[in-house]
């Protein structure tokens, strides 16, 4: 029996709750619920007057991506019972724009890297989200950025070689995911010695269903001793959200999707422009 291992998270706001845990080869476990947090406060790159103007235009309904067959990873979710009009701190709003507005930079660029990728247009599932994933990871080209208010665009990243640090790596990441028509949203974490970023795949609200793709990462990646994912817990019965890692960072230093989650305090951004603490 692997040895299954729970990561803390905080409770988050908007009356949502979030758990976190690994697979045991097949098996979803549902993991902890941890209290506190250190605030990030991070710079953004976009200017302040610019703020509000940018984002009435994307603060807009998501759109529910086209399902995927087979082992594939379904529907974006609809986050629309969360906006309830909250106001964030500038600084999350700024870093969430921020985020936003790199994913989105040149997606004719993502979309020919994708095709590079995976010799295909359409029909994606979780075995070409696992050969993104390959392929990023084979190439990523670590670089420590002394200017962390700076966000490079994703098709920027991508014609440097894949050369950057966390946040580069996460917006390159879900840049690719979200052309192929995949959700993605990116945590920022904080502990005691320093930060980091990663980024989630959404996986569903389907325990069966996710939990069918966790079996094909186990059985992909025999190296994988633990497939980590995350739940978001919907309140008034409106069920669970199933996230899985997309972070380079791999159990025992293998890499695989689902490898084993950076330890800290988290903020989530998703691509509506929802914010999580």
């Amino acid at each position: 029996m692997v040895h299954v291992k729970a990561l803390k998270f905080i409770v988050l706001i908007f009356l949502v709750s979030l758990t976190a845990g690994c697979m045991d080869i097949g098996n979803l476990k549902e993991g902890l619920v941890a209290d506190g947090m250190n605030k990030l406060l991070p710079e953004g790159t976009v200017p302040e007057e610019e703020l509000e103007a940018e984002e009435a235009d994307l603060v807009g309904s998501v759109e529910s991506a086209e399902s995927i067959a087979s082992t594939g990873i379904p529907e974006v979710p609809s986050y629309s019972e969360e906006k309830s009009g909250a106001v964030y701190p500038k600084e999350y709003r700024l870093l969430s724009l921020n985020f936003r507005r790199a994913i989105g930079a040149g997606e004719e660029r993502t979309g020919e890297e994708v095709y590079n990728i995976t010799g295909k247009t359409s029909g994606y599932n979780i075995e070409d989200a696992c050969a993104v994933y390959n392929y990023v990871n084979r190439n990523w080209q670590y670089r420590y950025d002394k200017n962390a208010e700076f966000f490079f665009g994703a098709s920027q990243t991508i014609d440097s070689g894949y050369i950057g640090d966390c946040d580069d790596y996460s917006i390159v990441m879900s840049a690719l995911l979200k052309n192929m028509g995949f959700n993605t949203r990116v945590v920022t974490a904080y502990n005691e010695s320093y930060g980091h970023a990663y980024p989630e795949l959404y996986i569903g609200d389907d325990r069966d269903a996710a939990s069918g793709i966790l079996d094909y990462i186990a059985e992909r990646y025999p190296s994988a001793e633990n497939v980590w994912y995350s739940e978001r817990v919907l309140e008034d019965g409106q069920g669970t959200q199933y996230w899985l890692n997309f972070d380079w960072s791999g159990s025992n230093g293998y890499r695989h999707p689902g490898g084993v989650y950076f330890q800290g305090a988290s903020i989530i951004y998703y691509p509506n422009g929802l914010v999580e603490f």
